[in-house]
């Protein structure tokens, strides 16, 4: 077999980590050589180099759902504001490079970290208007009755918005059921420790 080309390995490690219906490193290989016409490498080899190279699985509807994610990352910030005029903006035909894609991952964790820390954060502002009206519920009864209303509006109010916020920017991680079955050992020991698998 005559040594391929890092076009032809890159047109194979497409298929295999981009096609929806998750196909195996021989589909994508023979889909890859139809293609392009060449003779398609082992199933061993491809493992040996997708494991090299650090391949992962985008094609099924995590991993659709994640990239359209990342794209919608690079046009809004964790505030809600538009970063580029329009989604025309950017390149998205391409499947990224893995060191951009790396990077774009990141991007839409530290996003994703900021919305969340904000949250939080809100949260414990409830609490201290929670707590000043237990403190002062014997001295002046009508003012903790005032902070407790507050804070029970306040905490209604913040639940619906960030829920709302949470389904904007898929912070309740949704799996995909029906790809259960494909993952390793070690991907459903990731998702049993809450790690996501994109």
């Amino acid at each position: 077999m005559a040594r391929l080309t890092p076009d032809q390995w890159q047109a194979i490690r497409v298929i295999w980590e981009f096609d929806p219906d998750r196909p195996s490193y021989n589909v994508s290989a023979a889909r890859a050589a139809a293609k392009h016409g060449m003779t398609p490498p082992s199933k061993s080899t491809i493992d040996e180099k997708a494991k090299k190279e650090g391949w992962e699985r985008h094609g099924n509807l995590n991993g659709i759902n994640a990239a359209a994610h990342r794209k919608a990352d690079t046009l809004i910030d964790s505030n809600g504001n538009r970063t580029v005029p329009d989604a025309q903006t950017g390149n998205f035909s391409n499947p990224p490079e893995p060191a951009l894609f790396l990077a774009s991952r990141q991007e839409s964790e530290d996003k994703r970290a900021e919305v969340t820390a904000r949250h939080r954060s809100e949260w414990k502002n409830i609490a201290v208007l929670r707590q000043e009206a237990l403190t002062i519920r014997n001295t002046n009864p009508d003012g903790a009755m005032a902070k407790i209303k507050l804070a029970k509006l306040s905490a209604e109010t913040t639940a619906i918005q960030q829920a709302g916020e949470r389904k904007a920017w898929s912070l309740d991680i949704q799996l995909d059921l029906g790809s259960m079955k494909d993952l390793s050992d070690e991907q459903l020991e990731s998702i049993i420790n809450g790690k996501v698998i994109y």
